[in-house]
């Protein structure tokens, strides 16, 4: 009697967690549900719904008024392999926002008004193949934020504000074979635009335009003027301390690019001010040794200059 409770009780268990996980008649509010496609859209949203199906595996939450995320939007939702968060307001992520979605093959983030990205935003996100930024207002990338997407084959950056990439930021993604960098603000007078510029000239068949084409130019251009960045070298931008090739690759962060060009920069200017120390502590020194050795002031005087160790020796040694 025991062992026939204990299999009817099982069974009931599998049932209704096989109804719970089927059931796709109850929808979140102001979404519509697909239960064969194991999908949900929504319209209309000024947040995300904290009740969406924890099996679904297609997010659509394009277009709607999104303006802001709770760090735990999509925490419940293991499952989700698209996730399209175009055409909202969103000007910034919570970080953490995408931890749990380490299933993900693709993320829709275009079309929004995002200024920056928290360090590290993408790191769960090791299955990621398609990523789509542009159309932001982004003007910078945190150092590393692409580190971990070494599936991803589809970045998208065009249509932002960017100046610059990180030194190294493309260098991890070894399944990458379209990125989209047009209409973007480059600034080809600064020495951190050097890595990108190189980069497009070893990948020049992975820069796209519109439409997944390959085009020369590739629409890469610098800021204010028609000249594409993969022209870009040392020799021509007109920052004179720019390090090496081989100096950034040795120094990973972009952040040290800055640093050596100070120190270039301070070992050039150091030898002209320590040859004018030089010749005004000389003058000086020649000055004070004619006033001892003419006694034009009083003898006191004399006795009290004579009496600095450093002036005492210069003044013996000019002594004719």
């Amino acid at each position: 009697m025991e062992r026939w409770f204990s299999r009817i009780t099982m069974f009931w268990m599998l049932f209704l967690g096989e109804v719970q996980s089927q059931d796709w008649t109850k929808c979140s509010t102001g979404c519509t549900c697909d239960g064969n496609k194991m999908s949900v859209t929504c319209n209309g949203l000024k947040n995300v719904p904290n009740d969406i199906q924890k099996d679904a595996k297609k997010l659509d939450l394009k277009y709607n008024s999104l303006s802001k995320l709770d760090p735990t939007a999509f925490h419940g939702l293991n499952k989700l392999t698209i996730l399209n968060l175009r055409g909202n307001e969103l000007q910034t992520l919570p970080p953490g926002v995408f931890d749990h979605l380490v299933e993900l093959d693709t993320l829709g983030l275009n079309n929004n008004q995002l200024k920056s990205l928290p360090p590290r935003v993408f790191d769960s996100l090791t299955k990621l193949t398609y990523l789509s930024l542009g159309s932001n207002q982004l003007q910078r990338l945190p150092e590393g934020v692409f580190d971990k997407l070494t599936e991803l084959k589809t970045l998208n950056l065009d249509t932002n504000q960017l100046r610059n990439v990180p030194h190294g930021a493309f260098d991890t993604l070894s399944s990458l074979n379209i990125l989209y960098l047009n209409n973007n603000d480059w600034d080809c007078k600064s020495c951190d635009i050097l890595y990108l510029s190189q980069w497009i000239r070893e990948n020049p068949q992975k820069v796209k335009t519109s439409g997944g084409r390959v085009e020369d130019p590739d629409g890469v251009t610098c800021q204010g003027t028609m000249e594409s960045v993969n022209k870009i070298t040392k020799e021509n931008t007109f920052q004179a301390g720019c390090p090496t090739t081989t100096q950034q690759m040795a120094t990973s962060p972009a952040s040290t690019t800055t640093t050596e060009t100070m120190t270039v920069r301070e070992k050039q200017t150091k030898p002209r001010m320590k040859i004018f120390q030089e010749e005004l502590f000389s003058k000086a020194s020649i000055f004070f040794c004619q006033v001892i050795f003419t006694q034009h002031v009083s003898l006191v005087v004399i006795h009290i200059l004579a009496e600095i160790p450093l002036l005492h020796i210069v003044c013996v040694v000019r002594k004719p």
